[in-house]
Protein backbone atom coordinates (compact mmCIF):
# COMPACT_ATOMS: atom_id res chain seq x y z
CA UNK A 1 0.00 0.00 0.00
CA UNK A 2 1.10 3.83 -0.77
CA UNK A 3 1.63 6.13 2.05
CA UNK A 4 0.54 8.93 -0.12
CA UNK A 5 -1.16 9.15 -3.96
CA UNK A 6 -1.06 12.58 -5.20
CA UNK A 7 -3.93 11.93 -8.19
CA UNK A 8 -3.81 13.86 -11.77
CA UNK A 9 -1.58 16.51 -11.51
CA UNK A 10 0.58 18.10 -14.10
CA UNK A 11 4.23 16.59 -13.19
CA UNK A 12 6.90 18.54 -13.94
CA UNK A 13 9.64 15.96 -12.54
CA UNK A 14 12.57 17.84 -12.55
CA UNK A 15 14.44 16.98 -15.61
CA UNK A 16 13.17 19.64 -18.05
CA UNK A 17 11.16 17.03 -19.93
CA UNK A 18 7.50 18.55 -21.25
CA UNK A 19 4.72 18.17 -18.10
CA UNK A 20 2.29 14.97 -18.19
CA UNK A 21 -1.11 14.37 -15.81
CA UNK A 22 0.23 11.22 -13.89
CA UNK A 23 -0.40 10.05 -10.62
CA UNK A 24 2.66 10.09 -8.04
CA UNK A 25 2.68 7.30 -5.22
CA UNK A 26 4.90 8.04 -2.15
CA UNK A 27 5.49 4.79 0.19
CA UNK A 28 8.84 4.70 2.64
CA UNK A 29 9.98 7.95 2.04
CA UNK A 30 10.18 7.49 -1.62
CA UNK A 31 8.76 7.60 -4.94
CA UNK A 32 7.32 4.30 -5.66
CA UNK A 33 5.39 4.52 -9.07
CA UNK A 34 4.75 7.72 -11.64
CA UNK A 35 2.09 6.83 -14.04
CA UNK A 36 -1.70 5.63 -13.82
CA UNK A 37 -2.14 4.49 -9.92
CA UNK A 38 -5.70 4.59 -10.57
CA UNK A 39 -6.46 1.31 -8.89
CA UNK A 40 -3.43 2.08 -6.37
CA UNK A 41 -4.95 1.84 -2.75
CA UNK A 42 -3.13 4.44 -0.56
CA UNK A 43 -3.09 5.68 3.21
CA UNK A 44 -3.99 9.41 1.68
CA UNK A 45 -4.67 10.45 -1.22
CA UNK A 46 -4.54 14.26 -2.64
CA UNK A 47 -6.62 14.96 -5.76
CA UNK A 48 -4.12 17.57 -7.78
CA UNK A 49 -6.07 17.80 -11.47
CA UNK A 50 -5.33 20.60 -13.02
CA UNK A 51 -2.46 21.49 -10.47
CA UNK A 52 1.55 21.44 -11.08
CA UNK A 53 3.35 18.48 -9.03
CA UNK A 54 7.55 19.05 -9.03
CA UNK A 55 10.11 18.34 -6.75
CA UNK A 56 11.12 20.45 -4.07
CA UNK A 57 13.42 23.41 -4.87
CA UNK A 58 16.83 22.71 -4.12
CA UNK A 59 18.33 26.03 -2.99
CA UNK A 60 22.23 26.22 -3.11
CA UNK A 61 22.98 29.26 -2.35
CA UNK A 62 21.82 30.39 1.43
CA UNK A 63 23.75 31.50 4.34
CA UNK A 64 20.72 29.45 6.44
CA UNK A 65 24.06 27.85 8.50
CA UNK A 66 24.09 31.28 10.25
CA UNK A 67 20.67 30.73 12.06
CA UNK A 68 20.17 27.30 12.47
CA UNK A 69 19.16 27.75 16.21
CA UNK A 70 15.90 30.05 14.89
CA UNK A 71 13.08 28.20 15.23
CA UNK A 72 11.57 29.90 12.25
CA UNK A 73 14.18 28.26 9.46
CA UNK A 74 11.74 25.29 8.45
CA UNK A 75 8.56 27.24 8.54
CA UNK A 76 10.59 29.86 6.64
CA UNK A 77 12.23 27.34 3.88
CA UNK A 78 8.34 25.22 3.82
CA UNK A 79 6.47 28.22 3.06
CA UNK A 80 8.32 28.65 -0.39
CA UNK A 81 8.60 25.15 -0.90
CA UNK A 82 12.42 24.75 -0.64
CA UNK A 83 13.01 21.21 0.73
CA UNK A 84 16.62 21.45 0.27
CA UNK A 85 19.23 23.99 1.34
CA UNK A 86 23.09 24.48 1.07
CA UNK A 87 24.84 26.89 3.89
CA UNK A 88 27.98 27.83 3.91
CA UNK A 89 28.19 30.51 0.81
CA UNK A 90 30.97 33.37 -0.06
CA UNK A 91 33.60 31.88 1.95
CA UNK A 92 31.53 32.91 5.16
CA UNK A 93 30.34 30.07 7.97
CA UNK A 94 31.89 27.78 11.07
CA UNK A 95 35.49 26.89 10.08
CA UNK A 96 34.72 23.43 11.79
CA UNK A 97 32.17 21.28 8.89
CA UNK A 98 31.88 18.65 12.05
CA UNK A 99 30.77 21.17 14.10
CA UNK A 100 28.26 23.36 12.12
CA UNK A 101 26.82 19.64 10.77
CA UNK A 102 25.79 18.38 14.29
CA UNK A 103 24.34 21.95 14.57
CA UNK A 104 21.98 20.88 11.94
CA UNK A 105 20.87 17.84 13.27
CA UNK A 106 20.18 18.98 16.76
CA UNK A 107 17.82 21.90 15.16
CA UNK A 108 15.69 18.78 14.11
CA UNK A 109 15.10 20.31 10.53
CA UNK A 110 12.33 19.92 8.59
CA UNK A 111 14.22 20.56 5.40
CA UNK A 112 17.72 18.67 3.89
CA UNK A 113 20.84 20.73 4.85
CA UNK A 114 23.90 20.66 3.63
CA UNK A 115 26.83 23.02 3.97
CA UNK A 116 29.66 24.57 1.87
CA UNK A 117 33.35 24.78 3.62
CA UNK A 118 33.99 28.18 3.87
CA UNK A 119 38.08 29.34 3.40
CA UNK A 120 38.22 32.24 4.90
CA UNK A 121 37.59 31.35 8.80
CA UNK A 122 39.55 27.86 7.16
CA UNK A 123 42.40 29.53 6.63
CA UNK A 124 42.08 31.86 9.76
CA UNK A 125 42.93 28.55 11.77
CA UNK A 126 46.39 28.89 10.02
CA UNK A 127 47.17 32.21 9.60
CA UNK A 128 45.58 34.34 12.28
CA UNK A 129 43.43 36.62 10.51
CA UNK A 130 44.92 39.93 12.33
CA UNK A 131 48.22 39.45 10.35
CA UNK A 132 46.90 40.37 7.15
CA UNK A 133 49.09 38.62 4.96
CA UNK A 134 48.66 35.67 3.06
CA UNK A 135 50.06 31.95 3.93
CA UNK A 136 53.23 31.18 3.40
CA UNK A 137 54.09 28.19 1.43
CA UNK A 138 55.18 26.46 4.10
CA UNK A 139 51.95 26.79 5.39
CA UNK A 140 50.25 25.74 2.44
CA UNK A 141 50.15 21.69 4.02
CA UNK A 142 48.54 22.99 7.27
CA UNK A 143 46.22 24.95 5.08
CA UNK A 144 45.03 22.39 3.08
CA UNK A 145 44.83 19.60 5.72
CA UNK A 146 42.00 22.23 6.80
CA UNK A 147 40.25 22.25 4.04
CA UNK A 148 40.29 18.48 3.72
CA UNK A 149 39.53 17.46 7.21
CA UNK A 150 36.44 20.35 6.15
CA UNK A 151 35.05 18.11 2.77
CA UNK A 152 35.90 14.60 4.72
CA UNK A 153 33.56 15.53 7.55
CA UNK A 154 30.85 16.38 4.80
CA UNK A 155 30.89 19.60 3.70
CA UNK A 156 29.82 19.15 -0.59
CA UNK A 157 32.06 21.84 -1.64
CA UNK A 158 34.27 24.68 -0.84
CA UNK A 159 33.55 28.17 -0.95
CA UNK A 160 35.36 32.10 -1.53
CA UNK A 161 34.80 35.45 -1.45
CA UNK A 162 35.64 38.49 -0.53
CA UNK A 163 34.95 38.42 3.07
CA UNK A 164 36.44 37.60 6.26
CA UNK A 165 39.87 36.72 5.73
CA UNK A 166 39.10 35.31 1.72
CA UNK A 167 40.39 38.49 0.34
CA UNK A 168 44.08 37.97 1.47
CA UNK A 169 44.49 34.51 -0.55
CA UNK A 170 46.59 35.25 -3.14
CA UNK A 171 46.21 32.63 -6.04
CA UNK A 172 48.98 30.57 -5.02
CA UNK A 173 47.49 30.13 -1.98
CA UNK A 174 43.71 29.50 -3.47
CA UNK A 175 45.49 27.21 -6.11
CA UNK A 176 46.33 24.95 -3.04
CA UNK A 177 43.70 24.85 -1.09
CA UNK A 178 41.31 23.99 -4.47
CA UNK A 179 43.92 21.06 -5.22
CA UNK A 180 41.66 19.42 -2.38
CA UNK A 181 38.46 19.79 -3.34
CA UNK A 182 39.52 18.93 -7.23
CA UNK A 183 40.88 15.51 -5.78
CA UNK A 184 37.49 14.74 -3.78
CA UNK A 185 35.34 15.65 -6.56
CA UNK A 186 33.31 18.24 -5.04
CA UNK A 187 33.16 22.12 -6.93
CA UNK A 188 34.61 25.28 -5.49
CA UNK A 189 31.23 28.46 -5.33
CA UNK A 190 33.22 31.90 -5.72
CA UNK A 191 31.82 34.63 -5.12
CA UNK A 192 34.57 37.13 -7.35
CA UNK A 193 36.69 39.96 -6.40
CA UNK A 194 34.78 41.89 -8.16
CA UNK A 195 31.25 42.05 -9.48
CA UNK A 196 31.23 45.54 -10.88
CA UNK A 197 34.03 47.64 -12.54
CA UNK A 198 36.45 44.87 -12.55
CA UNK A 199 34.20 41.93 -12.89
CA UNK A 200 35.89 40.41 -15.92
CA UNK A 201 39.29 40.34 -14.67
CA UNK A 202 38.29 38.68 -11.28
CA UNK A 203 36.04 36.19 -13.50
CA UNK A 204 39.22 35.07 -15.98
CA UNK A 205 40.80 34.70 -12.17
CA UNK A 206 38.20 32.36 -10.93
CA UNK A 207 38.41 30.38 -14.03
CA UNK A 208 42.26 30.34 -14.49
CA UNK A 209 42.14 29.34 -10.76
CA UNK A 210 39.74 25.94 -11.16
CA UNK A 211 41.33 25.29 -14.35
CA UNK A 212 44.73 24.89 -12.96
CA UNK A 213 43.56 23.49 -9.82
CA UNK A 214 41.07 20.78 -12.05
CA UNK A 215 38.10 21.93 -9.95
CA UNK A 216 34.58 22.39 -10.83
CA UNK A 217 33.53 25.86 -10.50
CA UNK A 218 30.16 27.61 -9.28
CA UNK A 219 29.87 30.95 -9.89
CA UNK A 220 27.29 32.85 -7.00
CA UNK A 221 25.01 34.89 -7.71
CA UNK A 222 25.70 36.07 -11.65
CA UNK A 223 25.53 39.49 -11.90
CA UNK A 224 26.97 43.10 -13.38
CA UNK A 225 27.00 45.43 -10.10
CA UNK A 226 26.76 49.34 -10.44
CA UNK A 227 25.61 51.25 -13.85
CA UNK A 228 29.49 51.81 -15.08
CA UNK A 229 29.71 48.00 -14.87
CA UNK A 230 26.83 47.11 -17.00
CA UNK A 231 28.24 47.30 -19.94
CA UNK A 232 30.69 44.74 -19.20
CA UNK A 233 28.13 41.74 -18.88
CA UNK A 234 28.42 40.89 -22.11
CA UNK A 235 31.82 40.38 -21.95
CA UNK A 236 31.66 37.96 -18.71
CA UNK A 237 29.37 35.73 -20.13
CA UNK A 238 31.44 35.49 -23.33
CA UNK A 239 34.45 34.80 -20.97
CA UNK A 240 32.23 31.78 -19.40
CA UNK A 241 30.94 30.33 -22.43
CA UNK A 242 34.75 30.19 -23.88
CA UNK A 243 35.74 28.18 -20.53
CA UNK A 244 32.65 25.65 -20.47
CA UNK A 245 34.04 24.37 -23.62
CA UNK A 246 36.65 22.59 -21.29
CA UNK A 247 35.73 23.17 -18.01
CA UNK A 248 33.13 22.14 -15.59
CA UNK A 249 31.15 25.83 -15.00
CA UNK A 250 27.94 26.53 -13.72
CA UNK A 251 26.52 29.95 -12.24
CA UNK A 252 23.60 30.76 -9.80
CA UNK A 253 21.28 33.59 -10.22
CA UNK A 254 18.40 34.99 -7.81
CA UNK A 255 15.94 36.97 -10.01
CA UNK A 256 16.26 40.61 -8.81
CA UNK A 257 18.05 43.75 -9.52
CA UNK A 258 18.54 44.93 -6.19
CA UNK A 259 21.72 42.69 -4.52
CA UNK A 260 21.83 42.44 -0.77
CA UNK A 261 25.13 42.67 1.23
CA UNK A 262 26.77 44.37 4.47
CA UNK A 263 26.93 48.18 4.34
CA UNK A 264 30.67 47.87 4.74
CA UNK A 265 31.18 46.87 1.65
CA UNK A 266 31.56 50.07 0.48
CA UNK A 267 34.35 50.16 1.91
CA UNK A 268 37.71 48.75 0.22
CA UNK A 269 39.07 45.00 1.21
CA UNK A 270 42.31 46.50 1.72
CA UNK A 271 40.73 48.48 5.09
CA UNK A 272 39.14 45.30 6.48
CA UNK A 273 40.21 41.83 5.37
CA UNK A 274 42.38 41.38 8.75
CA UNK A 275 39.57 42.53 10.84
CA UNK A 276 41.22 45.85 11.85
CA UNK A 277 38.38 48.43 10.27
CA UNK A 278 37.34 49.37 13.62
CA UNK A 279 40.34 50.28 14.75
CA UNK A 280 41.30 52.50 11.50
CA UNK A 281 37.86 53.91 11.96
CA UNK A 282 39.33 55.63 15.03
CA UNK A 283 42.43 57.00 13.31
CA UNK A 284 42.69 60.46 10.91
CA UNK A 285 44.59 58.40 8.29
CA UNK A 286 42.05 55.44 8.26
CA UNK A 287 39.26 57.25 8.17
CA UNK A 288 40.45 59.53 5.28
CA UNK A 289 40.86 56.41 3.36
CA UNK A 290 37.93 55.01 4.10
CA UNK A 291 36.37 58.04 2.82
CA UNK A 292 38.10 58.35 -0.23
CA UNK A 293 36.58 54.25 -0.08
CA UNK A 294 33.09 55.02 0.19
CA UNK A 295 33.29 58.26 -2.09
CA UNK A 296 34.56 56.15 -4.49
CA UNK A 297 32.01 53.35 -4.40
CA UNK A 298 29.23 55.59 -4.53
CA UNK A 299 30.97 56.78 -7.76
CA UNK A 300 31.30 53.09 -9.42
CA UNK A 301 27.96 51.90 -8.19
CA UNK A 302 25.46 53.73 -6.75
CA UNK A 303 24.59 56.72 -4.82
CA UNK A 304 23.29 56.92 -0.73
CA UNK A 305 19.74 57.43 -2.39
CA UNK A 306 19.54 54.09 -3.32
CA UNK A 307 21.29 52.05 -0.27
CA UNK A 308 18.29 51.02 1.87
CA UNK A 309 19.67 50.19 5.75
CA UNK A 310 18.21 47.42 7.39
CA UNK A 311 20.04 47.22 10.93
CA UNK A 312 21.68 50.27 11.48
CA UNK A 313 23.02 50.28 14.61
CA UNK A 314 22.59 53.85 15.38
CA UNK A 315 18.92 54.21 17.58
CA UNK A 316 19.06 58.21 15.86
CA UNK A 317 18.55 56.05 12.23
CA UNK A 318 15.01 53.77 11.62
CA UNK A 319 15.21 50.45 9.95
CA UNK A 320 14.77 50.81 6.32
CA UNK A 321 16.22 54.47 5.66
CA UNK A 322 18.34 55.11 3.19
CA UNK A 323 21.68 56.53 3.62
CA UNK A 324 20.46 59.79 2.49
CA UNK A 325 17.65 59.51 5.06
CA UNK A 326 20.73 58.46 7.71
CA UNK A 327 22.86 61.03 6.96
CA UNK A 328 19.57 63.80 7.13
CA UNK A 329 18.67 62.56 10.68
CA UNK A 330 22.34 62.89 11.51
CA UNK A 331 23.06 66.11 10.46
CA UNK A 332 26.13 65.01 8.70
CA UNK A 333 27.26 63.87 5.21
CA UNK A 334 26.49 60.37 3.82
CA UNK A 335 29.95 59.16 3.94
CA UNK A 336 30.32 60.24 6.93
CA UNK A 337 26.92 58.69 7.91
CA UNK A 338 28.40 55.32 6.43
CA UNK A 339 31.35 55.39 7.99
CA UNK A 340 29.87 55.91 11.69
CA UNK A 341 27.00 53.05 11.15
CA UNK A 342 29.67 50.82 10.03
CA UNK A 343 31.92 51.72 13.38
CA UNK A 344 28.62 51.93 15.78
CA UNK A 345 28.34 48.28 14.59
CA UNK A 346 29.73 45.36 16.71
CA UNK A 347 31.48 43.20 14.35
CA UNK A 348 32.29 46.72 11.85
CA UNK A 349 29.78 45.16 8.62
CA UNK A 350 26.74 48.05 9.44
CA UNK A 351 24.68 45.57 9.37
CA UNK A 352 22.69 44.15 6.10
CA UNK A 353 21.43 46.79 3.36
CA UNK A 354 19.52 46.59 -0.02
CA UNK A 355 21.45 48.23 -2.89
CA UNK A 356 18.32 49.06 -5.26
CA UNK A 357 18.67 48.88 -8.64
CA UNK A 358 21.77 47.22 -8.71
CA UNK A 359 21.96 45.32 -12.14
CA UNK A 360 20.16 45.52 -15.16
CA UNK A 361 16.64 44.00 -14.89
CA UNK A 362 17.12 43.04 -18.83
CA UNK A 363 20.99 41.36 -17.97
CA UNK A 364 18.82 39.78 -14.96
CA UNK A 365 16.36 37.83 -17.01
CA UNK A 366 19.60 37.25 -19.42
CA UNK A 367 21.38 35.33 -16.55
CA UNK A 368 18.06 33.88 -15.46
CA UNK A 369 18.04 31.84 -19.59
CA UNK A 370 21.71 30.70 -19.21
CA UNK A 371 21.17 26.86 -19.52
CA UNK A 372 24.48 26.09 -16.65
CA UNK A 373 22.20 28.90 -14.33
CA UNK A 374 21.05 27.65 -10.66
CA UNK A 375 17.92 29.21 -9.60
CA UNK A 376 18.88 30.35 -5.89
CA UNK A 377 18.33 32.68 -3.26
CA UNK A 378 20.96 34.09 -1.79
CA UNK A 379 18.78 34.48 1.72
CA UNK A 380 21.01 35.69 5.05
CA UNK A 381 19.37 36.06 8.22
CA UNK A 382 19.72 39.20 9.87
CA UNK A 383 22.14 39.83 12.49
CA UNK A 384 20.70 38.09 15.82
CA UNK A 385 20.16 34.71 13.57
CA UNK A 386 16.44 34.61 14.84
CA UNK A 387 14.98 36.19 11.23
CA UNK A 388 15.37 36.94 7.78
CA UNK A 389 16.54 39.78 5.95
CA UNK A 390 13.76 41.99 4.12
CA UNK A 391 15.15 41.19 0.64
CA UNK A 392 12.32 39.53 -1.11
CA UNK A 393 15.14 37.37 -2.70
CA UNK A 394 14.88 35.61 0.71
CA UNK A 395 11.30 35.40 0.47
CA UNK A 396 10.02 34.56 -3.30
CA UNK A 397 13.03 33.85 -5.30
CA UNK A 398 11.85 30.44 -6.29
CA UNK A 399 8.11 31.79 -6.84
CA UNK A 400 9.66 34.83 -9.01
CA UNK A 401 11.28 32.26 -11.28
CA UNK A 402 8.15 29.93 -11.69
CA UNK A 403 5.92 32.90 -12.38
CA UNK A 404 8.30 34.59 -15.41
CA UNK A 405 8.61 31.06 -17.20
CA UNK A 406 5.19 30.43 -16.81
CA UNK A 407 4.52 33.13 -18.89
CA UNK A 408 6.92 31.67 -21.20
CA UNK A 409 4.67 28.55 -21.86
CA UNK A 410 5.55 24.80 -20.77
CA UNK A 411 8.84 24.31 -22.35
CA UNK A 412 10.39 27.13 -20.26
CA UNK A 413 8.61 26.67 -17.17
CA UNK A 414 10.00 22.85 -17.59
CA UNK A 415 13.48 24.44 -18.03
CA UNK A 416 13.01 26.83 -14.98
CA UNK A 417 11.75 23.64 -13.05
CA UNK A 418 14.56 22.13 -13.96
CA UNK A 419 17.31 24.87 -12.62
CA UNK A 420 15.48 24.78 -9.26
CA UNK A 421 15.32 21.30 -8.51
CA UNK A 422 17.54 18.45 -10.37
CA UNK A 423 20.06 20.73 -12.24
CA UNK A 424 21.70 22.61 -8.76
CA UNK A 425 21.18 19.00 -6.95
CA UNK A 426 23.21 17.61 -9.56
CA UNK A 427 25.75 20.45 -9.43
CA UNK A 428 26.88 19.32 -5.52
CA UNK A 429 25.80 15.69 -6.06
CA UNK A 430 22.76 16.04 -3.75
CA UNK A 431 20.80 13.18 -5.10
CA UNK A 432 17.55 14.99 -5.31
CA UNK A 433 15.38 17.12 -7.19
CA UNK A 434 13.81 14.61 -9.69
CA UNK A 435 10.53 12.95 -9.60
CA UNK A 436 11.17 9.28 -10.90
CA UNK A 437 10.85 5.90 -9.76
CA UNK A 438 13.12 5.35 -6.28
CA UNK A 439 13.90 9.32 -6.24
CA UNK A 440 13.95 10.68 -2.48
CA UNK A 441 9.51 11.78 -2.17
CA UNK A 442 10.38 15.83 -2.05
CA UNK A 443 7.56 16.97 -3.40
CA UNK A 444 5.19 19.96 -4.08
CA UNK A 445 1.54 20.28 -5.40
CA UNK A 446 0.92 24.10 -6.50
CA UNK A 447 -2.23 26.09 -8.02
CA UNK A 448 -1.16 27.37 -11.45
CA UNK A 449 -2.30 30.84 -9.84
CA UNK A 450 0.33 31.08 -7.39
CA UNK A 451 1.25 34.81 -6.41
CA UNK A 452 4.74 35.61 -5.66
CA UNK A 453 3.94 37.20 -2.51
CA UNK A 454 6.98 39.51 -1.88
CA UNK A 455 7.81 42.90 -3.63
CA UNK A 456 10.26 45.66 -2.54
CA UNK A 457 7.22 47.30 -1.03
CA UNK A 458 6.65 44.08 1.06
CA UNK A 459 9.58 42.06 1.15
CA UNK A 460 8.83 39.25 3.52
CA UNK A 461 5.52 38.16 2.18
CA UNK A 462 5.58 34.29 1.35
CA UNK A 463 3.98 32.70 -1.79
CA UNK A 464 0.44 32.27 -2.15
CA UNK A 465 -0.85 29.01 -3.39
CA UNK A 466 1.76 26.81 -2.89
CA UNK A 467 -0.51 24.27 -1.14
CA UNK A 468 1.51 20.69 -0.06
CA UNK A 469 5.28 20.09 0.50
CA UNK A 470 6.15 16.80 1.27
CA UNK A 471 9.92 16.08 2.45
CA UNK A 472 11.35 12.47 2.11
CA UNK A 473 7.57 11.27 2.05
CA UNK A 474 5.90 12.94 5.00
CA UNK A 475 3.74 15.81 4.69
CA UNK A 476 5.67 19.23 5.64
CA UNK A 477 3.19 21.62 4.95
CA UNK A 478 -0.68 21.28 4.24
CA UNK A 479 -2.62 24.10 2.33
CA UNK A 480 0.06 26.38 3.30
CA UNK A 481 0.67 25.71 7.25
CA UNK A 482 3.61 23.89 7.85
CA UNK A 483 3.30 20.27 9.89
CA UNK A 484 4.59 18.90 12.88
CA UNK A 485 7.03 16.76 10.71
CA UNK A 486 10.66 16.88 11.01
CA UNK A 487 11.80 14.96 7.85
CA UNK A 488 15.00 16.75 6.66
CA UNK A 489 17.85 15.03 7.27
CA UNK A 490 21.75 16.23 6.91
CA UNK A 491 23.33 15.59 3.53
CA UNK A 492 26.90 14.79 3.80
CA UNK A 493 28.77 14.14 1.05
Amino acid sequence: MLDLLIRGGTLYDGSGAAPRVVDVGVAEGRVREVGDLSEAPARETIEAAGKWVLPGFVDVHTHYDLCLAWPGLSAHCLRQGITTVIGGNCGLGDPDTAAALAAAERARLGVHFAVLAPLGPLRSTVVPRGEGRPASPTEYPALQAAVAAALDAGAVGVSWGPYHANALMDPAELGAALSVAAERGKPWCVHRRKEGVGSLAATEEALTLARDAGVGLQISHLKAAGRLSWGGFEPVLECIDAARRDQEIAVDVYPYDASLTYLSAVIPEALKADGGLAERLKTAEGRAAARVGVEGWFSERMGPEWIVVLEPALREVPRGSTLAEAAERLGIDPVEAALRLIAAERETTGGWAIYREMMDPAQVEAALDLPYAAVASDAVPEENGQAISAHPRAFATFARALRRAAAGGEARLADAVRKATAFPAERFGLVRGRIEDGAVADLLVISPDFEEGATYREPTAYPRGIELVVVAGEVALREGEPTPARAGIVLRR
